[in-house]
């Protein structure tokens, strides 16, 4: 229940305010590290007003995530114009466009460990997820289904999206497996290696073998 003495500019003002003081604690100390007492203080304010904006913890970590996803989508958009597909023939442009993905999410993974983390490992069974996380969840899918739709034009929507899920997939896996020295250390030159051969090793399959996901032969 929203207490009826804040105002919708202070509460979106508090809400902005917890937010940032959330961001700045998961990402230096992963989000099993918030807590409202250290919340409330941070910011200046009662405990229970932090109740009048979130309902709990876990939908605070949610707007975080919201958060982080949407400084992935810029770090993305920023490295675009890097990646080295002016002037290319437009297949040839998706591989790089896919291999230039690959290479920022590691980067954002590296940079920003705690958050990214939390992308994935945190869970809130109680807590509805908000249409527009997984519509932003979407929009970073989103960024390699539209070069993989060069690439596999025949395919069919469905078929796709799945390919889009397990490129996206493996490309995670190698991150996690290497951030988390879970196989040994391995320098960020070698994993930025690992991520860009496994995709251009499975883009190149997909046009080796079109019918894999539904494409015309």
């Amino acid at each position: 229940m929203v207490n009826p003495g804040l105002t919708t500019d202070r509460r979106l003002a508090l809400r902005d305010a917890l937010i940032a003081s959330a961001t700045r604690i998961v990402g230096e100390r992963g989000y099993q590290a918030l807590r409202v007492r250290d919340l409330a203080q941070d910011v200046g304010c009662a405990l229970g007003a932090i109740y009048n904006v979130f309902p709990d913890l876990d939908a605070l970590i949610i707007a975080v995530k919201a958060r982080t996803l949407d400084a992935l989508d810029a770090e993305i958009d920023r490295r675009s114009g890097a990646f080295g597909v002016r002037g290319m023939a437009p297949r040839a442009a998706a591989m790089e466009q896919l291999a230039g993905l690959a290479r920022t999410y590691l980067a954002f993974a590296t940079a920003h460990p705690r958050l990214w983390q939390a992308l994935f490992e945190h869970r809130a069974a109680d807590t509805n997820v908000p249409q527009s996380y997984v519509e932003q969840l979407g929009q970073i899918l989103g960024h390699i289904e539209r070069p993989l739709a060069t690439l596999a034009p025949d395919a069919s929507p469905e078929k796709r999206r799945l390919f889009t899920h397990a490129l996206f997939c493996a490309v995670h896996g190698i991150v996690a497996l290497g951030l988390d020295e879970k196989l040994g250390p391995l320098s960020g030159d070698r994993l930025s290696w690992q991520v860009e051969t496994v995709v251009r090793a499975a883009v190149q399959g997909l046009a080796d073998h079109p019918e894999l996901i539904g494409a015309a032969v």
